[in-house]
């Protein structure tokens, strides 16, 4: 049986004010970004993906989550073909509907060879370095003006695609002398280095920017977004409470980044 419009109309109105009963798919878009979210395989899903999913089922969600560029991702995002982005900087996308539970913390630092004398003095001190940064990602205020003022001069900008494994790429662009110096989220590098056997041969020289926010976001185009945004919000609160949060955090060697008595 076809249901009629007036049948149809009443059951969208409760499911938007009756929490729990219309169980949605929520989908997460965002580039491969270990310990954070990790590949479409989910192997390993990356911490904030295991917080999405935890929090999804306790109010009778699901999770559909795939990686894309991260540019693209946001876009998807912003126009609504997705619902939300993880490991995003409230920089990344102002418009977005972001929780008021943060769902991590963020600093970058720079990378070099083992051998290499530099060290970060400011950003002039960048002179006759290549350095390497991923395709829409924003780092500071400073860098990422310095990153547009260049971004055409290969001999300043080594610019790496956001798809695929971004941060394996980079870093292999810094072994294989392509690249001077790069830049990147300290735990995400302190995880590509790991996955990439290369301790002890890419160290880091200087800490590039100061801690920063992270948090799924999601979108501006639909009610939803909010709602979600809000769901996520308390649902963190309630991980932290019950010790689940740690538990999560403890599988990728993270401590949780609020401070609790």
């Amino acid at each position: 049986m076809i249901a009629s419009p007036i049948r149809r109309g009443l059951f969208a109105v409760l499911c938007v004010f009756s929490a729990g009963l219309c169980a949605d798919t929520i989908s997460i878009r965002a580039d491969e970004w270990l310990p954070y979210n990790g590949p479409t395989t989910k192997k390993p899903p990356g911490y904030m993906i295991e917080l999405a999913e935890k929090i999804a089922a306790a109010n009778g969600h699901s999770i559909a989550y795939a990686t894309m560029p991260w540019d693209d991702a946001v876009a998807a995002v912003r126009r609504g073909a997705h619902d939300c982005v993880v490991g995003a900087l409230k920089s990344d996308a102002e418009d977005f509907a972001f929780p008021a539970e943060s769902w991590g913390e963020s600093q970058s630092a720079f990378y070099v060879l083992d051998d290499t004398k530099w060290r970060y003095s400011g950003i002039d001190s960048l002179a006759g370095m290549r350095l390497a940064v991923i395709e829409g990602y924003s780092y500071s205020d400073e860098i990422d003006a310095y990153v547009e003022a260049n971004k055409n001069d290969p001999v300043k900008i080594v610019m790496v695609s956001s798809a695929g494994r971004a941060q394996m790429n980079a870093m292999s662009r810094l072994v294989s002398k392509k690249a001077d110096v790069f830049i990147e989220d300290i735990n995400v590098a302190k995880q590509t280095i790991a996955r990439l056997n290369f301790a002890g041969r890419v160290v880091m020289a200087d800490i590039a920017t100061e801690s920063d926010t992270l948090y799924i976001a999601c979108t501006p185009a639909d009610p939803r977004g909010k709602r979600y945004a809000e769901m996520f919000s308390a649902g963190i609160a309630k991980l932290r409470a019950s010790g689940e949060l740690a538990t999560i955090l403890d599988k990728y060697n993270l401590s949780d980044w609020v401070a609790t008595e």
